[in-house]
């Protein structure tokens, strides 16, 4: 076997490595210099590729835990990208009133957060359908907890069909709009499904709560907190 593989090495295609005629535990293995410096110049790039299969393989055996790409490398709090969106809702909010998911009451424009419906530390992205304008005085209160999912949800989903049917609209709160698209929408089913032009209400709220309440019960499952608002 050992000689086999000398000569396709010599005479096929140049391998990696060779073995040497040692037995068993002894054997030895030769690296090609050629194979050795292809490595040693696309460092970064191979140790890239065997971190992105080894998430595959931890998201496609992990489901329930969004995010894990994030979660192996934390994000900084400081890198999120919020204020796209909140220049989005400020476009909004100059041609409707929008009404505070928590308290019910109008939102100013001048006293309120972007924040998200399922916390950050689970989801660890700022995607757009997951994000609500809310007083900033509840911010901190809400901190890392979860809303009641009734009737906060319905409140919720009510604000972002407000937000979906003003893109399709206003072609000023459009352009705000795909100025989030780089960093507040990479999902999938958002872009192709939520957010495209011709759903109904029961379709928009349908959609949504399809991709959001199976995220919100494993937060749920993994111990986080229901905010008692």
């Amino acid at each position: 076997m050992t000689a086999y593989i000398k000569s396709i090495s010599s005479d096929v295609v140049l391998l990696p490595y060779t073995l040497g005629d040692s037995s068993k535990l002894k054997k030895e293995v030769y690296f090609e210099p050629a194979w050795i410096k292809m490595i040693q110049d696309n460092t970064v790039a191979i140790l890239g590729w065997i971190q992105y299969e080894k998430v595959k393989w931890l998201q496609n055996n992990n489901p329930e835990v969004p995010g894990l790409v994030y979660k192996l490398a934390p994000m900084d709090e400081k890198m999120r990208k919020l204020d796209r969106v909140h220049k989005l809702w400020d476009g909004i909010l100059e041609c409707s009133n929008v009404i505070d998911v928590f308290t019910d009451d109008p939102i100013k424009t001048k006293s309120y957060d972007v924040d998200h419906f399922i916390p950050w530390s689970f989801v660890m992205n700022d995607e757009l359908w997951n994000l609500m304008p809310m007083d900033s005085s509840l911010n901190s209160a809400k901190n890392n907890r979860l809303p009641k999912w009734d009737p906060f949800f319905r409140r919720f989903a009510q604000n972002q069909y407000l937000l979906y049917e003003m893109i399709h609209d206003k072609e000023h709160i459009h352009k705000l709009f795909e100025s989030c698209l780089r960093d507040n929408l990479h999902s999938i089913w958002a872009g192709q499904e939520l957010y495209r032009k011709g759903n109904s209400k029961e379709e928009f709220f349908g959609i949504l709560e399809k991709n959001m309440q199976p995220v919100y019960d494993s937060a749920r499952r993994q111990g986080y907190e229901i905010w008692n608002r």
